[in-house]
Formats: structure tokens, C-alpha cells, sequence
């Protein structure tokens, strides 16, 4: 048991990895696949150049890619694989994801 008061979460992904990490610490990413797709990982706080905090524990912090809608303008088409078709086509805004 431990005393949390929960303040509010707002990403899947990133809850998706808390709740895995509770149970197994050697948890290191969470994965989206469904709806849409996301994923976010731990890093540790020395090499997240934009921190302003303090550096006190913890010493890791989640990052979310928050990767949806990456590429909607067709800029990186060039870089899709026949994978990222099979995903884009079978999601439920095929085109937009």
C-alpha cells in the first residue's frame, strides 16, 4: 500500500507505463497501440536539456512522444514503411494518425 493523492492523469500512455512500473520497476516504456498510437519512456533528469527543476529525487522523469498526427501534411510520407500503411489503414481515421 502506498498513500497517493491523485492531482489528475491526462495521457494514456503515460499511465499505461506508471501502472505497469508499479508493478515490475524494470518497467521502461509504455505503448499505445489502438485508437491511435503513442509511447513515452523514463529518462533520467541530467539528460533532459530543458529542466528547471531541481535535480533531487526522483531523478527520472516520464517523457511522452505524443506522436499523433505526426506527419498529417504529407511531409514525411517519404519516410513511411509498408508497416506504418498497415497501421495507418486499419486505424479509425486512416489518414489522420
Amino acid at each position: 500500500n502506498i498513500n497517493v493523492e491523485c492531482v489528475g492523469l491526462v495521457n494514456d500512455t503515460v499511465g499505461t507505463l506508471m501502472t505497469c512500473a508499479y508493478k515490475n520497476p524494470n518497467t521502461a516504456i509504455g505503448l499505445i497501440l489502438g485508437t491511435g498510437t503513442n509511447a513515452c519512456y523514463i529518462e533520467s533528469l541530467d539528460r533532459i536539456g530543458t529542466w528547471n527543476g531541481d535535480y533531487n529525487e526522483p531523478k527520472q522523469v516520464i517523457v511522452n512522444m505524443e506522436w499523433g498526427a505526426f506527419g498529417n501534411n504529407n511531409r514525411l510520407n517519404h519516410l513511411r514503411t509498408k508497416y506504418d500503411e498497415e497501421v495507418d489503414l486499419s486505424s479509425i481515421n486512416p489518414g489522420k494518425q
